[in-house]
């Protein structure tokens, strides 16, 4: 049947029956289009409520770039059954809701679906970015956490629409969860509970337990104390507080506990009973980096996860994935050091707020792990954390969001408006990003100019070594060490003959710790020994191994 374009009181009368074989109830009054993914959701006349999930009907429209959508499609992703519920803990107050979705059958058995290009689960989370007035805090956070390696929540920006009414931008995202394509450790089953079996897969969670019943987190109660710290708590993620056996618990729980005796002991930097034992250094790192970066008010104390594979397939203790950041880069009022651009966010524990770990600081009194951070910033800051690339990713995610934006304030006038926390509030949009941006900027640049005097919290921290990183070594070589005054520093590269192949003087800017950099690719591949002095005094030296040539 052909309708004219002439006629569309007839487009929007044939629509008005579409309910009655999709089963969505739509709203004649508005018919837009999008350039954006389309999540539209149809409760069939029920209240979404926040403690258990209601049946509802669910469309996902993706025509493809170039192509708009329309809430009266067909669904391209998905179209069926969900059980949906809210979700979230203080943004539960706003009247922009975030829901947990759960793909069903028509029987009402989870299945599974690829949404918007991410890989199929059944699973998934519609974010409403709300006091977030830039839309932009928690995928900025999840794209760099990406470029470091390691898997985090995939996300997609779409707009909403709930039982026909327009409901603003929302970000369907990932939730945190063992699979292949998430969180890729050992399934655990229940009737594994010794050996090998026993030691993966899990993964727990820093984070509020006032409103959680105590079966659903355990404590860590550590035999050896540091300075100030807490008992803390986790709440048990995977396997689920009511599928995990207690064999499974007691493993955990032990785990944990034995990792922070070790962290907190005399010999913590041993190599065998020290903390790298029982961490994965790099993943501790990376997520010290972005809790750095974002002055993440919550940092190391809220919505902090850590996942363990099986001892036969690394076994050590990872942090991450990465979660919840809309409340950092300064969006928040209620403390004064997150607000702020030029502060060290691990050396604050405990706050006023109570159980923020102190596990970073600790690790930061050790001088390799202190090194690989500085070294990793640095190398990060070279690629997709060079403020170059922060403010390209902005830009074009503000550019894809494009009229979304205006359509999603039409329907939240909270522009101009305070919405807690608020520290600042922009009487534009732009004005949000403006304030964004220039936050970032400041903050980059502050780790950039002191990442040299990031040093541990301890009292005496060790001066007496050099660390040479990577070991082997390419085109470049990267060296710390200390130095008690500011006199010319030579370093030297000395082939197994005894002859000098390399040899570069510098003069620092002020004593204390040193970090150089230097360019080797002239040197051919074998063994040699670098060694630093400073005046007659020797600093340190080390066998190294170029290779690659």
């Amino acid at each position: 049947m052909r309708i004219s374009k002439s006629f569309p009181g007839r487009i929007i009368f044939l629509l008005n029956l579409l309910p009655a074989f999709t089963g969505f109830q739509l709203n004649s009054q508005t018919y837009e289009t999008s350039h954006l993914p389309l999540i539209v959701i149809d409760t069939r006349g029920q209240t979404i409520l926040d403690d258990s999930k209601i049946v509802a009907g669910l469309k996902v429209i993706d025509n493809g770039t170039g192509n708009t959508n329309n809430q009266f499609q067909d669904g391209t992703d998905y179209e069926g059954n969900i059980g949906i519920e809210t979700r979230g803990q203080s943004s539960t107050m706003f009247p922009k809701k975030s829901y947990l979705i759960e793909l069903r059958t028509s029987t009402g058995s989870d299945t599974s679906a690829s949404l918007l290009g991410m890989p199929a689960e059944e699973d998934w989370i519609l974010y409403a970015p709300y006091s977030d007035k830039t839309m932009l805090r928690n995928s900025l956070t999840f794209h760099l956490g990406s470029r470091m390696g390691e898997w985090q929540p995939r996300n997609r920006f779409c707009e909403v629409y709930l039982n026909g009414e327009y409901n603003g931008v929302y970000v369907l995202m990932e939730k945190i969860k063992r699979d292949s394509s998430r969180v890729d450790i050992s399934k655990l089953k229940p009737d594994e509970i010794t050996g090998d079996d026993l030691t993966g897969g899990y993964i727990i969670k820093a984070d509020k337990t006032a409103d959680i019943g105590a079966d659903e987190y355990f404590t860590i109660n550590p035999s050896v104390h540091y300075h100030n710290s807490d008992n803390y708590r986790f709440t048990y993620v995977y396997p689920d507080f009511d599928e995990i056996v207690p064999e499974q618990k007691n493993y955990i729980k032990k785990y944990m506990t034995d990792a922070e005796n070790a962290l907190n002991g005399d010999s913590f930097t041993g190599p065998l009973g020290g903390f790298r034992k029982y961490l994965d250094i790099k993943s501790f790192v990376d997520f010290q980096i972005i809790q750095e970066l974002t002055n993440n008010v919550d940092g190391y104390r809220f919505s902090t996860y850590f996942h363990k594979d099986k001892d036969s397939k690394g076994g050590k203790l990872h942090a991450g994935p990465l979660w919840d950041f809309d409340l950092c880069y300064g969006n928040e009022d209620y403390t004064d050091f997150n607000l702020e651009t030029d502060i060290w966010l691990y050396t604050k524990y405990p706050d006023e707020f109570g159980g923020r770990m102190h596990w970073w600081a600790r690790l930061m009194e050790d001088f390799s792990y202190r090194s690989a951070f500085i070294s990793r910033w640095k190398e990060l800051r070279e690629g997709s954390f060079s403020t170059d690339s922060i403010m390209t990713y902005l830009d074009n995610a503000i550019n894809y969001l494009g009229e979304a934006v205006d359509r999603n304030f039409e329907r939240w006038p909270i522009i101009g408006e305070y919405v807690w926390p608020n520290y600042f509030i922009g009487e534009t949009y732009e004005d949000e990003v403006d304030y964004l941006k220039n936050w970032v900027t400041d903050r980059v640049n502050w780790i950039d100019a002191n990442i040299m005097f990031a040093e541990g919290v301890s009292e005496n921290p060790s001066k007496q070594d050099i660390l040479v990183f990577p070991n082997p070594v390419r085109d470049k070589v990267n060296l710390y060490f200390y130095i008690t005054y500011s006199g010319e520093i030579e370093v030297e590269i000395i082939d197994l003959w005894g002859r000098k192949v390399f040899s570069n003087e510098f003069l620092p800017d002020n004593q204390g710790y040193q970090f150089v950099s230097l360019d080797i690719n002239n040197l051919a591949s074998g063994y040699y020994v670098l060694q630093i002095s400073q005046g007659q005094k020797h600093i340190g030296r080390e066998n190294i191994l170029i290779i690659g040539r």
